[in-house]
């Protein structure tokens, strides 16, 4: 049978009030001070350092928004209710939420019950993410928090049979922590904990040794390469074996960097792990 065509979704519209300049404050008197407060500094701030749009560079309007602009927002490939439930990948238009796809079929997930991700890691969401990790452009962690919240909602991630008692990042070495100042994954998760009132447990999972960056690398050698890099922390995921976690990455390509974090936080007692990324590779 002739696999359906693949088709762009819709830049969807209720993300655009995240994008365009706030609306004038209504209700309350104190909500409209502390509206007004808030712009006054977004103004301020923007007048130190102005906004552009992390890929294509086009001035952005004073506001919360400091990533995208809505046009390189409507170029995004994002991925839509034609998706893939174990790795989070897009599928031919009309066949909705699949339990396997062909990326299964050459690149299980492992130890990963479900996964969903925003869109596909293609211009210009690809041009904004390298800035994200690289350049420490944390300005665009908040939009990214708010879309992943409402991505983990519409696929249900935050439900099911076990709780899920926390979001944990993947981790950096902490030699390249230093180097780098942040860990673009934790920011994330912060914001994405904050949206769904999920605690942020970065205690739970540590990286022990530095390795090479998994883009240069096969779908054999990464699996390679991540293995034993992680270690957890059993006394506490002993206590979550009738809970899930959510593991945060930025990018899932070949899903071995969650795997390996999914089979490490398994072994050590936690009951389910599931997945999200910004973007799917």
């Amino acid at each position: 049978m002739t696999e359906a065509p693949v088709r762009r979704p819709a830049w969807p519209e209720r993300y655009s009030a995240w994008l365009l300049p706030p609306r004038a404050p209504e209700g309350p008197w104190a909500r409209r001070t502390l509206e007004q407060a808030r712009r006054g500094l977004d103004a301020a701030a923007a007048l130190l350092y102005p906004p552009h749009c992390m890929s294509c560079g086009t001035p952005l309007p004073a506001g919360p928004n400091r990533a995208l602009c809505l046009g390189c927002a409507e170029r995004i490939e994002w991925i839509g209710v034609d998706r893939c439930m174990r790795c989070g990948d897009r599928v031919g238009q009309g066949r909705g939420a699949v339990d396997g796809c062909p990326s299964c079929a050459t690149h299980p997930p492992v130890y990963v019950t479900a996964t969903c991700t925003l869109a596909c890691y293609e211009e210009p969401l690809r041009s904004a993410i390298l800035a994200l990790k690289f350049s420490a452009g944390l300005q665009a962690v908040g939009l990214y928090g708010r879309l992943l919240a409402e991505r983990v909602r519409e696929t249900g991630l935050d439900a099911g049979k076990r709780p899920l008692a926390g979001i944990v990042p993947v981790p950096l070495v902490e030699a390249d922590r230093r180097r780098r100042g942040f860990n673009q994954s934790e920011e994330l998760a912060l914001e994405l904990g904050a949206a769904l009132c999920v605690p942020v447990r970065t205690e739970l999972l540590k990286k022990v040794r530095s390795t090479p960056p998994q883009a240069t690398l096969n779908a054999d050698a990464r699996r390679q390469n991540l293995r034993g890099a992680f270690v957890a922390d059993t006394a506490v995921c002993a206590k979550l074996s009738g809970a899930a976690v959510l593991v945060l990455d930025d990018v899932i390509t070949t899903g071995s960097t969650v795997s390996e974090c999914a089979r490490t936080l398994r072994d050590a007692g936690v009951g389910e792990v599931r997945a999200v990324a910004l973007a799917r590779g």
